[in-house]
């Protein structure tokens, strides 16, 4: 006996989804949501389980996590290397609380200066607003970029900068700047990466790649997961800096082809 299942068009399905039908046909090119059904013109038709898989996907987006991180969660039945669920979301549970904890203070410097203004208090009224702009800078400038790593990984990396200087950071992105450049020099003068050359630049990255990884490979992981998901970053400073300070594609390119040489060579 055959089982009756209802399809929609979707346009229907969007509003029943309460997306747009932009967002089902970006889902549906980056195949994370592709409907097993036409209709006889060709019309995507969806179904109930399709709008199962949208709701996980909307709740997993709104935690926080890249579009490319969600279709492998999504997918590890199929796919057993990637990270589990259960971690996923205590990475990005930590993330949230953090959050909250800065909206909070913002909350308790708003309810102080509330206080203060009531009660006609003799501190000025431009040192209750300093506080208050102080916390709203401080939520502002929550790190972002902490929501791709572990919560194992958040730590080492707060830990090591804690203890790193000003000038000791200006030292690793000088050695960083340096290997980009001798990289260009070498891609202008059409070095092979299969050349000593070659292999002598990948293994500078190598080792400057460990020193910020400290051999922990969850790091590395969330850095490729942050370095991914450049297309939702934010509009920021920060996000500003990290762009300039990011290898060009190019680089990669000629970095994974010596890594293959260099695997060649033993």
């Amino acid at each position: 006996m055959s089982t009756f299942r209802i399809h929609f068009r979707i346009q229907e399905f969007a509003k029943l989804a309460g997306v747009t039908v932009r967002t089902l046909h970006h889902y549906d090119r980056l195949g994370l949501l592709t409907p097993a059904h036409r209709s006889t013109r060709g019309y995507r038709l969806y179904c109930h389980e399709d709008l199962g898989r949208l709701e996980r996907i909307l709740v997993l987006r709104y935690l926080g996590l890249p579009l490319r991180e969600i279709g492998a969660l999504l997918n590890t039945s199929v796919n057993r290397g990637t990270e589990p669920l259960t971690v996923t979301l205590a990475r990005q549970r930590t993330a949230l609380h953090e959050r909250r904890e800065g909206l909070d203070r913002v909350l308790r410097a708003i309810e102080h200066a509330q206080q203060c203004a009531q009660n006609d208090t003799a501190e000025p009224e431009w040192l209750l607003y300093q506080t208050i702009l102080k916390e709203i800078h401080m939520q502002e400038t929550i790190d972002w970029t902490e929501k791709y790593y572990s919560p194992k990984a958040i730590e080492v990396l707060r830990e090591r900068r804690a203890a790193m200087t000003p000038e000791q950071m200006a030292e690793a992105g000088t050695r960083w700047q340096a290997l980009y450049a001798d990289i260009q020099s070498a891609l202008d003068r059409e070095v092979s990466p299969d050349s000593a050359e070659g292999r002598a630049l990948v293994a500078r990255w190598m080792r400057l790649g460990d020193d910020f990884t400290q051999g922990d490979p969850e790091i590395g992981e969330g850095f490729r997961r942050m370095y991914n998901d450049q297309s939702h970053w934010p509009d920021d400073e920060k996000a500003a800096k990290i762009r300039a300070t990011m290898p060009k594609p190019e680089y990669w390119i000629f970095f994974r082809q010596a890594v293959q040489a260099c695997l060649r060579h033993g």
